[in-house]
């Protein structure tokens, strides 16, 4: 490490002219796996190519973003030697299919000030690999039924694709699963900010094709609370099963019974 004009000039390990040559090509792709790499240097199967890109990874130009995964750093990287991928797109590698959703969905759509600091990811099937903490950020796999996975649209970041719930999936996954979201309190506070620009016929149909009637339930006394859209059409079209559900299933169940939508209000909505 070097001093230039008092600030401190990150070198590497110098690259032979394979090395440049492929970094040179592969480095015009966010990520890319083994397989790649293969493809690219014109390896067999029984060429080393494991041992190219751990050689590479040694001198640090590329960093392992999962098993068979890798990004390129680029100079541009400073000392913290890291690939400059949105964390998004970094999500989109670790499981398949792959879509931003819950907590970090309500913030990109812009229905909450909180900023996770988890980046939270809906599948369609069990993982068993969770990959915690990957290039400094936190990452939550939230493994869904086939029949929940929907509601996704595609979006850009930099010019890169990635998926994510659509602002009425959101609602409703947050009121299916209120823990993933801050509580169902986040969930009013986007209704009440973001009605506008949410449509209210996808909400109900949702709401139905979510399969869990305690999420119809909240969706429908948050609305009647709030003083949004109509409820009665919500109520002709979900079925409310029998029994008490919690408002906020991750709070204690203590609160007052409400009949018409067989809740249990253990929160206060404030917004």
């Amino acid at each position: 490490m070097e001093m230039t004009n008092g600030m401190q000039n990150i070198t590497r390990s110098p690259l032979g002219r394979t090395e440049a040559r492929f970094l040179a090509r592969i480095g015009i792709r966010p990520t890319f796996s083994i397989e790649d790499a293969r493809r690219l240097l014109g390896h067999k199967e029984s060429d080393p190519t494991r041992q190219f890109l751990e050689r590479l990874q040694r001198k640090g130009w590329i960093r392992r973003i999962k098993r068979g995964r890798f990004a390129v750093i680029p100079l541009s990287s400073g000392e913290s030697r890291t690939p400059q991928l949105h964390e998004f797109i970094v999500a989109m590698e670790l499981v398949s299919p792959a879509a931003i959703a819950y907590w970090s969905a309500l913030n990109h759509h812009g229905m909450t000030e909180q900023l996770p600091r988890t980046v939270f990811v809906a599948t369609d099937h069990p993982v068993r690999r969770h990959p915690g903490e990957v290039l400094g950020t936190n990452y939550k796999i939230i493994s869904l039924k086939p029949g929940k996975f929907f509601g996704v649209v595609k979006d850009w970041i930099d010019e890169m694709p990635f998926s994510i719930t659509d602002r009425e999936k959101t609602i409703i996954d947050g009121l299916d699963l209120p823990q993933y979201v801050g509580g169902v309190d986040e969930i009013a506070k986007a209704l009440s900010s973001a009605w506008a620009q949410l449509d209210e016929s996808k909400l109900r149909k949702y709401a139905v094709k979510i399969g869990n009637s305690a999420a119809a339930k909240r969706l429908g006394f948050l609305m009647e609370t709030l003083g949004l859209g109509d409820v009665e059409k919500l109520r002709k079209v979900v079925t409310l099963a029998p029994g008490f559900s919690s408002l906020d299933p991750a709070l204690p169940r203590h609160g007052k019974f409400n009949r018409r939508w067989d809740l249990l209000v253990n929160t206060e909505i404030k917004v």
